[in-house]
């Protein structure tokens, strides 16, 4: 029988944070009583101040601490003044290393950016940068399925803009073809010689592909940059700075034998391609959470 669900009002939040991780560890489930963060906020009290019922801590720490402690935060139970939060453990799976992992139906191919608010603003803000003209030529390098260009289609309506979405896996392409049939998509790697050969385009975009195997990151965008872009194109590069957990968005990109982000790697591949593309004449901006957005615009 589950005991009596303690209630932290004054401790220290690594006192309860340290709780947690103990109960967790012992069971799948975990639950304690806070102060209403609705009523903190109410209040417009800061994290960490006084409130009615005791500290205030927004539910944005306490999702927070779930994403830290591998659970799951789960609907919170309103009690008066306070609240009963429950988490729970994150159920992993193992990673996918199938051949086939980015084909469609795949663990990778459920996968729905779109749905990362920060990642569907920054994107669409991006593509707005980008100041496309109807009839512009845009090519997506790694478009899986194709769900990103359901943005480019939101921020230029009626443009009748010229796409080509490259992939290696076809069953993703069909998929993509399904969504977007104006479009044209070929199944192609990007590491083969003759990408130059696709002709220019106003718009280039390489999302998560750039850390892929096989790539060579400096190689790709020179390729882009100098053969592959018109003169006052734009190249958006995404660089994952997440990967999925039970289901859910978890902040940072693991490395093997490290239990936390190390963001190390990632910041030297966008401090890499930023200045490698500031040095040529680019305005650069860096954006983004999860996925971070490097947009180099160069205008003719």
């Amino acid at each position: 029988m589950p005991g009596p669900v303690p209630t932290f009002t004054t401790e220290p939040l690594n006192v309860v944070l340290n709780w947690l991780r103990a109960q967790l560890e012992r069971g799948e489930e975990a639950s304690l009583k806070v102060p209403d963060p609705d009523a903190g906020l109410a209040l417009g009290l800061y994290p960490g101040e006084a409130g009615p019922a005791g500290i205030h801590r927004p539910y944005l720490t306490w999702t927070d601490a779930a994403d830290l402690l591998d659970a799951q935060f789960l609907t919170p139970v309103p009690l008066g003044e306070l609240v009963q939060l429950r988490f729970r453990r994150r159920l992993i799976l193992p990673p996918d290393r199938t051949p086939g992992r980015y084909a469609a139906g795949s663990e990778f191919a459920r996968v729905n950016k779109l749905e990362d608010p920060h990642f569907l603003h920054d994107l669409a803000e991006a593509l707005t940068r980008a100041g496309l003209k109807p009839g512009a030529r845009v090519l997506s390098l790694g478009v899986g399925g194709g769900r990103e260009m359901d943005v480019l289609e939101e921020v230029y309506p009626g443009h009748d803009l010229q796409v080509l979405g490259l992939d290696l896996e076809p069953s993703a392409l069909e998929v993509a073809r399904a969504r977007h049939p104006a479009y044209g998509f070929r199944v192609r790697d990007v590491t083969l010689p003759g990408l130059s050969e696709l002709g220019r385009f106003d718009a280039v975009l390489a999302l998560s592909l750039l850390q892929s195997s096989g790539i060579v990151q400096a190689d790709l965008i020179r390729t882009l940059r100098t053969d592959m872009l018109a003169p006052a194109g734009t190249l958006i590069l995404g660089f994952p700075n997440a990967r999925y957990r039970g289901g859910e968005l978890s902040y940072g990109a693991r490395t093997r034998n490290f239990t936390r982000p190390d963001l190390s790697l990632l910041v030297k591949d966008v401090m890499q391609a930023r200045r490698a593309l500031q040095g040529h004449g680019f305005t650069v901006y860096v954006t983004g959470k999860y996925e971070v957005l490097v947009t180099a615009v160069r205008r003719g």
